[in-house]
């Protein structure tokens, strides 16, 4: 039986998925555990700076009218969608990682962008020392939300539901146990191998994407989709 992908992401990031399945024929549920708030934060002169690295499209749209002070900084975006985001505010995207923020900055040459800007939320994955000195501003929170009504339909119902980050994995674990749902009906795809870690067992199945991307992502999504001799 075709089952539907449970779409958990804030919402503007949610739209997107959501567009992304519609083409790929795939049924879904957009129901966020998340919204995105801007935070209050001090910009920093851009001239103490080499670049400025985006990890989320959400920290573009939640800077507000500080960001544009380093549109003169070339940016590092980690992910596609945030490069896409960082032109469209006008932005000059050198690098794009296709991974996470630590394999960007190392496979930077040595001695390129000493001083790095990161524009991130409020909650974020640390990152391992650096050669790179990195002064950190908290642009935005993704507060957690508890679990939807569509999204608990979805998962008694034995759906896929996808999984953008470690955070969101241990919620959602958080919010199945506090309303009793049993997750051994519910496939998991997860975007990178860390969070397949983060959503533990007891899942039907959970299993990471190829590449950290949604594209990567969905692919995956869609073979749990249709049953279990398609992977």
């Amino acid at each position: 039986m075709t089952k539907s992908v449970i779409i958990l992401r804030p919402q503007n990031s949610a739209n997107e998925t959501a567009k992304r399945a519609h083409d790929l024929g795939l049924s879904f549920i957009v129901d966020p555990l998340f919204v995105v708030e801007p935070l209050a934060w001090s910009a920093p002169p851009p001239e103490q700076f080499d670049a400025m690295m985006l990890t989320s499209s959400n920290a573009v749209t939640q800077a507000g009218p500080d960001l544009q002070k380093y549109g003169q900084l070339p940016v590092l975006a980690v992910g596609e969608a945030t490069a896409t985001a960082a032109r469209a505010a006008g932005l000059e995207v050198a690098v794009i990682g296709d991974r996470g923020a630590e394999e960007l900055l190392q496979a930077l040459p040595d001695g390129r962008f000493p001083r790095i800007l990161r524009l991130t939320g409020k909650d974020h994955v640390q990152l391992a020392r650096s050669d790179h000195q990195i002064t950190m501003c908290r642009v935005y929170e993704s507060r957690a939300l508890p679990l939807g009504e569509k999204a608990q339909a979805a998962l008694q119902r034995g759906d896929v539901v996808l999984l953008y980050s470690v955070r969101a994995a241990k919620i959602l674990v958080s919010e199945m146990s506090r309303l009793n749902l049993d997750p051994s009906i519910n496939a998991v795809a997860a975007l990178s191998a860390n969070i397949a870690m983060a959503a533990g067992k007891g899942w039907k199945s959970v299993d990471a994407a190829p590449q950290p991307t949604d594209d990567a992502l969905l692919s995956l999504a869609g073979r749990l989709c249709h049953g279990p001799g398609s992977l």
